[in-house]
C-alpha cells in the first residue's frame, strides 16, 4: 500500500509539540534561575505544548521545517545582569533542542539496532523519533539566526556596540518581515540545511557507536 503524502506532515507533529515545549521551557527555566519569575507566574514554565503554540509559527514549522513558538515573557530588569542574562536565556532554548535532538537520534539508532518492530503497532515509532530529532535540530539552528525576533538576535545584542543603535532599531522594526522573506525565498533552507544535516550526522555516529558498544560479542 503506498504511503499517504500527508504522512511526513503527520510525523512532524509530535516532534513539533516536543520541540516547542522543550525550547520555551528552557527559556523560562533559565530566566527563573537568573532571577525573573515572570514566565513561571504566567504558567509558561511548563512542558505542556498548548501553553507555547503560536499558530503561524506552528504552520511554518510543520510545512517548511522552520518555525517558532509563542515567546516566553522575560522581564530583563528582573535579571541580575540584564544584557548578559538575556543572552543566556536566549541560548537556553536552542541548546535544549540540540540536546533533545541528540537523545532522540541516539534512541532511534538503538531501536533500529536491537528491536524488530515490523508488523507491530510500533512500526512507525523510529520514524516519529527520527523526525522529532530533525525537527528539534531545525528549530535550534533556525532560532540561532541573528534576526529579530529569534534567539540569535538576543545573543548577538550582547556584542553589538552602542553606536550601532540605528541598525538595531531597523532590525527590531523590520526583522520579522525580513525573516519571512528569507524563509519564503529558500535562503534560510540553504543556510540552515547543511548545519542541521551535519549535526544530525554526528548524532547518528554517536548512536551507531553506542549500538556497537552494547551489542553482545559473539564468538
Amino acid at each position: 500500500m503506498p504511503e499517504s503524502p500527508l504522512l511526513p506532515l503527520v510525523l512532524r507533529v509530535p516532534g513539533f509539540l516536543l520541540g516547542i515545549s522543550v525550547h520555551e521551557y528552557a527559556h523560562a527555566r533559565m530566566a527563573y534561575a537568573l532571577g525573573d519569575d515572570t514566565a513561571h507566574r504566567q504558567g509558561r514554565m511548563t512542558l505542556e505544548p498548548w501553553a507555547h503554540i503560536d499558530p503561524i509559527g506552528a504552520l511554518m514549522l510543520i510545512v517548511t521545517g522552520f518555525g517558532w513558538a509563542r515567546p516566553v515573557p522575560v522581564d530583563p530588569f528582573r535579571l541580575r545582569s540584564p544584557r548578559r542574562d538575556m543572552a543566556k536565556v536566549a541560548f537556553a532554548g536552542p541548546f535544549a533542542n540540540l540536546v533533545t535532538a541528540f537523545i532522540l537520534q541516539v534512541i532511534t539508532i538503538l531501536i533500529f539496532s536491537f528491536l524488530h518492530l515490523r508488523g507491530t503497532y510500533w512500526v512507525y515509532l523510529p520514524d516519529i523519533l527520527d523526525t522529532a530529532a530533525w525537527v528539534n535540530a531545525s528549530l535550534a539552528f533556525f532560532n540561532l539566526i541573528p534576526i529579530p525576533p529569534l534567539d540569535g538576535w538576543h545573543i548577538l545584542e550582547l556584542y553589538i556596540p552602542g553606536g550601532a543603535y540605528a541598525v538595531s532599531e531597523f532590525l527590531e522594526r523590520y526583522g520579522f518581515v525580513i525573516l519571512l522573506l528569507l524563509v519564503a525565498s529558500g535562503i534560510v533552507g540553504v543556510i540552515i540545511g547543511p548545519l542541521v544535516t551535519g549535526y544530525m550526522n554526528l548524532c547518528r555516529l554517536a548512536g551507531l557507536y553506542l549500538s556497537f558498544l552494547f551489542r553482545p560479542v559473539r564468538y
